[in-house]
């Protein structure tokens, strides 16, 4: 590895424990990849656990931006324990229903502490992996931080936003305040590496996640 990459990589490293130690709840989740339990189809790559605010017993897990990767079906309908107003989503490459859409939250959701994600995954619809950074050949593994995922607001032009044509394809895709140096990995079912735009490769979009 080269001087220069060593050095970034202590940096990240240095940024990452000031992260654990200082930053917000929400900068210290981690990030997972979340697949649908049918066909094994990749939903997005900027999921996090979450729990259901009605009832913090159920675990649910969320994403910020609308995957292009499932399709809503049916109509909305009241949520099972709040007033929230919600619609199925479906995996478009198998129709399992793998979670919903708040279309409208309640007073009561709203109230609460929340992440601010509207796309909730259903965890027994879904297997969710862990997303991991390396830091160089001889680093350490460690989970990645949604401090390090770039959020809708990072985007110029919106083209995040909900309904944009560019977000249907690529909101999936993970997006990070790294270079491309540090490698984003998930360990099951099999190592494999992780497909990111990063800030030294502004173009390394794909076509969705699948």
């Amino acid at each position: 590895m080269r001087r220069t990459e060593q050095e970034y990589h202590r940096q990240v490293l240095i940024e990452y424990r000031r992260m654990n130690q200082a930053a917000s709840e929400y900068e210290r989740k981690h990030v997972y990849r979340i697949q649908c339990k049918d066909c094994s189809a990749v939903l997005t790559d900027r999921g996090m656990n979450a729990v259901l605010l009605s009832d913090r017993n159920i675990q649910l897990f969320s994403t910020d931006l609308l995957p292009n990767t499932v399709a809503f079906v049916h109509g909305d309908y009241a949520a099972a324990s709040c007033s929230c107003r919600v619609r199925d989503v479906a995996c478009i490459n198998c129709g399992n229903v793998v979670g919903y859409h708040v279309n409208v939250p309640c007073k009561v959701c709203l109230g609460q502490p929340n992440n601010g994600h509207y796309w909730m995954f259903r965890s027994f619809e879904i297997t969710a992996q862990q997303i991991f950074l390396q830091l160089g050949p001889m680093g350490m593994d460690m989970p990645l931080l949604w401090g390090f995922v770039r959020d809708a607001g990072d985007f110029s032009g919106g083209y995040f936003r909900t309904g944009d044509e560019k977000a249907a394809r690529f909101s999936c895709q993970l997006s990070v305040h790294l270079a491309s140096s540090i490698f984003l990995i998930v360990y099951k079912p099999a190592l494999q590496r992780i497909i990111a735009q990063t800030f030294n490769e502004q173009e390394n979009i794909v076509d969705g996640c699948r």
